[in-house]
């Protein structure tokens, strides 16, 4: 494997060296030294105290296979150190993934990635999925959207259909923290409904629409094409109150960056820049590896 951020490869991510303190950067640098090393990190955060049990019953006598996995003496359940978890998304190698989870970390676009890690633009763009799924599953909500329709990642059950609408979002402030709050009850349909019969000022950027406060929400947020049913329906209102947001104003230029967005992947996106805005002031680096690390939810 390539490693990233030689003295010879640093294009595209040289601007973003700065985020990191050198003590932290000298501490990254010995997790990566080793596959082992890498590996032991990672597993401090699948299992407290590396003290394995069974995914499946929670049962702890468990004997080793020889390749290495483990079967439950109890249910015959069989799997590995990474079973059911978000790694598994991809065929990463444990350096690898926390080379990828840094530059996540320090914002580096998916084809910078790519290029540093020596692999595929779409195993990055795998990575970052399950990484934002990761995300999603530890938000408040998060059952909720699992039952509206979202995929909770690899090893769960699919939803039969992809979805055609993104759910709606109420943006919310509380205590300096933001919340892109699941509305369940609230529809595209809806949304549209106020907008052409109450006059609901809306506006968009791409297929994501936004609005003006909408009772205790600074804007209600979604994305799909049913807010577009017919040519004659815009979304245009300029100067809504949420634009001068710090948060929506960091979100719109993400979602600037972005080409195209399915409808189904919104939420993984809104609830990734959530995660990003509310913990701006920590390390985002051992956050990313427990989220990745975390069993994946059974939908």
């Amino acid at each position: 494997m390539p490693i990233p951020l030689d003295a010879q490869n640093r294009k595209g991510v040289a601007p973003f060296a700065g985020a990191c303190e050198t003590s932290e950067l000298l501490n990254f640098s010995e997790l990566v030294s080793s596959e082992q090393k890498a590996r032991r990190f990672l597993l401090g955060f699948c299992w407290k105290n590396h003290q394995r049990h069974c995914l499946h019953c929670k049962a702890r006598k468990l004997y080793k296979l020889a390749d290495g996995r483990r079967r439950c003496a109890a249910c015959g359940y069989t799997f590995h150190d990474f079973s059911r978890r978000f790694l598994n998304a991809c065929n990463f190698s444990c350096r690898q993934w926390l080379w990828f989870l840094k530059l996540f970390e320090l914002g580096a676009t998916p084809r910078d990635m790519a290029g540093q890690l020596g692999v595929h633009y779409e195993t990055v763009l795998k990575a970052q999925d399950a990484v934002r799924r990761a995300l999603l599953a530890q938000s408040l909500d998060a059952p909720a959207l699992f039952r509206a329709g979202i995929w909770p990642g690899p090893g769960s059950t699919p939803p039969a259909q992809p979805l055609q609408d993104a759910p709606v979002f109420g943006l919310i402030e509380l205590n300096g923290f933001m919340l892109c709050d699941l509305l369940p009850d609230l529809t595209p349909a809806a949304l549209l409904h106020f907008k052409t019969n109450f006059h609901l000022a809306t506006a968009s950027l791409g297929q994501v629409v936004y609005t003006a406060p909408y009772r205790q929400y600074l804007s209600l947020l979604c994305c799909g094409p049913s807010l577009w049913p017919a040519q004659y329906v815009r979304h245009e209102t300029k100067g809504l109150p949420v634009d001068a947001n710090r948060f929506w104003i960091f979100a719109k230029r993400r979602f600037a960056r972005l080409r195209g967005m399915a409808p189904a992947h919104f939420p993984l996106h809104l609830k990734e820049l959530e995660f990003l805005f509310n913990h701006r002031q920590v390390r985002l680096f051992p956050l990313l590896a427990e989220a990745v690390c975390g069993v994946v939810p059974q939908g």
